[in-house]
């Protein structure tokens, strides 16, 4: 799909619906149905992505959208909480319209009466009459006007108004429950009321069984809504009471799994569901267990502190003020704090609050690029990848805080983000949205990001701790997923980002990933979160889970270090009141747990302010524009130039080639992705501005990643008549899918080959998420590799190449010559296989691995040239002063005619004895100078720096060298140190 197309047609599309709305009306006067719909509970057979759920087309805002998947027959589904009359239905479509289609309404979900069909769809707005009642209305497109799936605006649906309204809410919703029985600690009755569909309450394979909720004071019963897994009750009833012990049968079921409806009526504080056959072998499992009322929710909670809140306003310190508030929460009130409440708004993560003690509920947003999930009104800055290879800790310390005044605005609590996991291995699908090969790199970038997100009073929550480098796809979080590790490389490669983050960047929270380390989860690992980075480094934030990565239950979660479970609470919140009592978790445990989220929600400021914004608010800003530009651009990376760059004066025709000239791939997708706001720059649009009237630009329109029709004899032709020929080429990322080769695909590669041929002055810009092969390399006059740049690439690359920005970015990664290459190369190695992902490779990753194997790489990590030229001079290292600390001192020169930066780089190898890799960075500075200017820099090098993991770290004595120079292999000087 072309997603600068199908991104065109959605404007378009909601400035029409939009103009509908203020110009002609939905329905006559003389009607004066009632709109029934609105914001009531819906489903439907598929979702594009999560960006375009069911729930936007009766949320009321013509400017959400559901899309479908692109295949018939599609459905879309709502509950009106109780059956009336219909009497006119309103679809406002996006330009990816139904042709033909059915309006069905039931009375229980499972009979169905058709009101209204069509072969003859016109798409836009239709008002269509219809005739009929029911509880449930469904949309059953059958033929698409387009190749896109179907997407609608609004699907409305009117009618009389006038039956008792059964609320839509749950009023079961994370209220207290019990069971007769489960299966394990895995699968508590609080997963059938937790409202996350991903969980579930599991009983044992006997007969009867019954769960029950509790829900708080006697309510009208109106509807019960069961989803059940495929081990479900074939027969059932539904029982209410107001006292717990004296029960009355409301309805008696024949099921049929799936999800049903049963009617019910009644007044109760308690229902019962009680099943007495099973359909399977298996104990019954219910995924949710909703009940529905005909009044508004209970008044909240009196406060159960008589004197309020005092510790909301307080200047006490942060831990006073944790210590007032924990001493009159209640056990229920403290497990609040430490799970989500599975609802997906208004933040893709959210707590619930404790109003009758003054906590507030918290906001978890996505991601590491900025503020995520389809939120509309915000900047799409470069991909990290991209900030990474800037190699400057002052602009990607500005980098986050732009990002973190756009979360602020939006209202978010916890920025989900940034991502320091390794790059491992270049086909892994979210290199694209983390840093670099190396850990020093690393836990550098991300201190700086998250302490520029961190000072806007935003948290961040630094991911995936630990040693999570492959998506393994289907098999993500399973027991498949799992990594074996030595504890050398864990704790050299793996664990120091984290660690520097916690006790550097004093990260709020940090997330547990989803594979398991030598057979443990991740989430459930306390070598990993407890020792190493909680004790080790001395940190107080809280570790939160991914989405479903929390696996097990409340014990092995608990007690491996586990302090808030995301997006529900199927393990922290009755299960863990339940281990408590089994003392299979201490409360001093469970304690620790909410001290920890408290703490940090005091020292951001979240109980003294109120939210600063919501998700419709708009965050973009001219200033924040800028930063993404200035990234893009320091970022990018001129791999080879010879002569061809920057263009000058002479030039006069210029043609562009490849897909990713006019749609390209500005950022990669998953949690990481982000919308623009305004509309991004294309290269083509950048370029033609920057070149000016009195340069001719042409484009044609060849291969590429998202343009799979290629045109190459027509570039070639168009390249030969020019100056200069650009051809725009790249490859995409996404969460949950690693890419099977780094070799450019859809014949982007013969497209360059043969531009490059035909003109050569041929410039290839790329836009990849990490490394890529370049067998047309020595045709090429100049390679930059841009990566994913974010919404200002055009305007960026247009700097770059007309030199008003001189080249200054660095790779964060290596690029071999090919996959066979690789230290990884071994299916066993990546992505896994037989159950086990095996680092077998040990400390050997990235340029490690090309040191110790003397392999050279098609680009060395660290390495990228600029449009002048850098001298390194009078390295002096001071021998470990009274802390243990050395000092490295060097010159760096400005030896070119063009003012520009040069990032210098500091090398330490270790005694052979060792057995560490040939050198390992140490320290960075990126330097700032004018043609001839010189500068000094100084490097501390710390005991740390200088030991290895041998259950502890140690720096043993001997003879260590110290190497400087501006990329792993341009290392012009070198000396040793002796550590005694």
């Amino acid at each position: 799909m072309r997603r600068g197309f199908r991104r065109r047609l959605a404007l378009l599309a909601g400035a029409s619906v939009a103009a509908g709305l203020l110009t002609a009306p939905l329905f006559t006067a003389e009607a004066a149905p009632t709109l029934l719909s609105q914001g009531h509970a819906v489903t439907a057979s598929s979702t594009e992505n999560a960006a375009f759920p069911a729930a936007a087309a009766v949320d009321g805002d013509p400017g959400t959208r559901w899309s479908s998947l692109a295949a018939d027959p599609q459905t879309l589904q709502v509950d009106l909480g109780s059956a009336h009359t219909l009497n006119q239905v309103v679809l406002q479509w996006e330009l990816a319209y139904a042709k033909a289609f059915t309006i069905q309404a039931s009375a229980d979900g499972a009979q169905w009466s058709t009101v209204y069909s069509t072969t003859t769809g016109t798409g836009g707005t239709q008002t269509l009459p219809v005739s009929g009642t029911g509880r449930y209305v469904r949309l059953t497109t059958t033929q698409r006007a387009t190749q896109w799936g179907v997407s609608l605006w609004e699907f409305q649906v009117f009618g009389d108004g006038s039956a008792q309204a059964c609320g839509s809410a749950n009023a079961a919703l994370r209220q207290p429950s019990s069971a007769s029985s489960v299966q394990s600690d895995a699968f508590p009755a609080s997963a059938a009321f937790d409202g996350d569909g991903g969980t579930r309450w599991s009983s044992l394979a006997a007969d009867p069984q019954w769960i029950q909720v509790d829900l708080g004071s006697s309510r009208p019963v109106c509807g019960v809504d069961l989803t059940w897994e495929a081990a479900y009750a074939s027969a059932y009833t539904i029982q209410l009471s107001t006292d717990g012990s004296s029960w009355t049968t409301a309805a008696t079921v024949t099921g049929a799994g799936g999800t049903e409806h049963p009617a019910v009526s009644g007044t109760a504080r308690y229902v019962r569901l009680n099943a007495t056959a099973r359909a399977t072998q298996w104990g019954i499992s219910l995924w949710e267990f909703a009940v529905h009322t005909s009044d508004s929710a209970p008044p909240t909670t009196t406060p159960t502190n008589p004197g309020g809140c005092p510790w909301v306003g307080s200047a006490a310190p942060a831990a006073d003020r944790v210590n007032q508030l924990m001493a009159v929460m209640t056990p229920q009130q403290k497990i609040k704090v430490l799970h989500g409440n599975g609802a997906t708004g208004p933040y893709i993560g959210n707590t619930d609050a404790v109003p009758e003690l003054c906590i507030p509920a918290l906001g978890l947003q996505d991601g590491p690029a900025g503020v995520g999930d389809g939120l509309d009104g915000v900047t799409q800055f470069p991909a990290p990848v991209s900030a990474a290879a800037t190699w400057d800790t002052g602009l990607l310390n500005r980098y986050g805080t732009a990002m973190g005044a756009e979360f602020a605005g939006k209202g978010v609590d916890i920025a989900l983000g940034p991502t320091i996991n390794l790059v491992r291995d270049p086909r892994w699908g979210r290199n694209f949205e983390t840093y670099a090969e190396d850990p020093y790199l690393a836990g550098a970038a991300g201190t700086a990001t998250i302490q520029g997100i961190q000072s806007q009073g935003v948290m961040a929550q630094a991911k995936h701790a630990a040693a999570y480098n492959v998506e393994a796809g289907a098999s993500r979080g399973t027991p498949s997923d799992n990594v074996i590790i030595d504890d050398r490389t864990l704790h050299e490669l793996y664990l120091p980002a984290f660690q520097q983050v916690a006790s550097q960047g004093q990260v709020a929270s940090m997330m547990c990933a989803y594979n398991q380390i030598n057979g443990v989860p991740a989430c459930q690992n306390s070598g990993v979160l407890t020792q190493a980075i909680k004790q080790d480094a001395n940190w107080g934030g809280f570790v939160g889970s991914d989405w479903g990565s929390a696996t097990g239950g409340p014990r092995q979660l608990a007690n491996g270090g586990l302090d808030m479970e995301m997006p529900g609470g199927a393990f922290f919140g009755q299960g863990l009141l339940d281990a408590v009592s089994r003392r299979e978790v201490t409360q001093a445990r469970v304690d620790d747990m909410v001290r920890r989220v408290l703490t940090q929600m005091f020292k951001f400021g979240v109980f003294d302010r109120a939210r600063r914004g919501t998700p419709a608010s708009v965050v973009t800003n001219a200033a924040n524009v800028a930063t993404a530009r200035d990234v893009a651009a320091a970022g990018s990376v001129l791999l080879k130039n010879s002569g061809v760059l920057p263009l000058t004066a002479s030039t006069k025709s210029i043609a562009l080639s490849g897909g990713d000239g006019i749609d390209p791939q500005n950022i990669g997708g998953g949690s990481a992705k982000v919308n623009p706001s305004p509309a991004s720059v294309n290269p083509i649009d950048g370029i033609r501005a920057r070149a000016g009237s009195g340069v001719t630009v042409s484009y044609v329109d060849g291969a590429g990643e998202h343009v799979q029709t290629p045109n190459i004899p027509a570039a070639v032709a168009q390249a030969k008549a020019a100056d200069v020929a650009i051809v725009f080429a790249g490859y995409g990322e996404s969460e949950t899918q690693d890419l099977d080769t780094i070799d450019l695909q859809h014949q982007q590669n013969d497209l360059i080959d043969a531009v490059a041929s035909a003109n050569p002055r041929t410039i290839v810009v790329l836009n990849t998420g990490s490394a890529v092969t370049m067998p047309w390399l020595a045709k090429a006059a100049a390679v930059i590799e841009s990566w994913y740049p974010g919404q200002e690439n055009g305007n960026a690359l247009a700097s770059l190449l007309f030199g008003d920005v001189n080249p200054s970015g660095k790779l964060p990664v290596s690029f071999p010559k090919q996959l066979a290459d690789l230290p990884t190369a071994n299916v066993q190695q990546f992505p896994g296989a037989n159950d086990r992902i095996e680092y077998s490779e040990g400390l050997n990753v990235g340029y490690r691995w090309y040191d110790s194997r003397n392999l050279e790489p098609l680009f060395p990590f660290g390495f990228g040239l600029s449009y002048t030229t850098f001298g390194f001079s009078n390295l002096v290292v001071t021998p470990q002063g009274g802390g243990g600390t050395a000092t490295v001192t060097a010159t760096v020169t400005n030896t070119g005619t063009h003012a520009g930066a040069d990032v210098v780089q500091l090398y330490v190898g270790q005694p052979a004895a060792n057995g560490e890799p040939p050198k390992q960075l140490k320290g960075f500075k990126k330097v700032q100078l004018d043609p001839g200017q010189s500068q000094t820099v100084s490097f501390p090098l710390t005991p740390r720096d200088l030991a290895h993991w041998t259950g502890s770290w140690t720096a043993n004595a001997g003879q260590y060298r110290v190497y400087l120079g501006d990329s792993s292999r341009n290392v012009p000087l070198s000396a040793a140190l002796t550590v005694s």
